[in-house]
């Protein structure tokens, strides 16, 4: 006599309802078996266990057609394209998108450029972008001073994957035009070795850029050709 188990599902519909780090999991799982012809019920049981907040297990006591069903609606979350967000909550903190990139300093423009180009590191590049918010007068904020920080880095993994990929569209519109939003003051006023370590962060830029272009033509789902559940293999056994 078979057991009848009730589970209860929160299905993200949006991108808002997705973390950073539940997104960075997601693409890790796809890596792991990018080159396995076989792994296409694995991956769906992965892709609703880690958006759905779901024991492995109790995924696969989900009745086939209820997959299919949560997997459409995950996908068509991936079908958002956001445009800047420049506020959001993080842990009850109000966290703002650096207000004024022509005063970036070198060294956040570099922690963004290393981490921006790897979903892996996205975490690292959103720290940098997106601080508390310390002032704010009608439309006009200040944030706090960025500080390099693991812990702070690891807590932006919480962030919402929306507010992550709109700072990502943001850059990719901005293209070429990032590499000029490095104040001129710090030109005038680098040492040696900063001026060395400019010259080289600019002579990469351009790999960066193709990265970066790369990474945003495979930032959903359907581009990434998430296949569907088509087996009973989903099934209890």
């Amino acid at each position: 006599m078979a057991n009848n188990v009730q589970i209860e599902l929160s299905v993200p519909d949006a991108l808002s309802d997705i973390t950073l780090g539940q997104y960075q999991k997601y693409l890790k799982i796809l890596d792991q078996n990018k080159d396995d012809e076989n792994a296409a019920e694995f991956i769906n049981l992965k892709t609703i266990e880690i958006f759905c907040n779901v024991n492995f297990k109790d995924v696969l006591k989900i009745p086939l057609g209820e997959a299919e069903k949560v997997l459409t609606i995950i996908n068509k979350a991936f079908d958002e394209k956001p445009d800047i967000i420049r506020h959001f909550k993080l842990l009850n903190v109000d966290m703002g998108f650096i207000p004024n990139l022509e005063r970036i300093s070198l060294g956040e423009y570099i922690d963004v450029e290393n981490n921006i180009v790897d979903w892996q590191t996205m975490h690292k590049a959103m720290a940098v972008l997106y601080r508390p918010v310390n002032f704010k007068s009608r439309e006009k904020y200040t944030v706090a001073p960025y500080e390099p920080s693991d812990e702070v880095s690891e807590l932006m993994k919480e962030m919402p994957l929306d507010v992550a990929m709109s700072s990502m569209v943001f850059f990719y519109d901005l293209g070429m035009e990032l590499l000029k939003a490095i104040p001129t003051y710090i030109q005038k006023n680098l040492t040696e070795e900063q001026t060395y370590l400019l010259k080289q962060t600019l002579a990469q830029s351009g790999v960066g850029i193709n990265q970066f272009t790369h990474l945003l033509e495979g930032m959903s789902l359907n581009s990434m050709k998430l296949p569907k559940v088509h087996s009973s293999n989903a099934s209890p056994t």
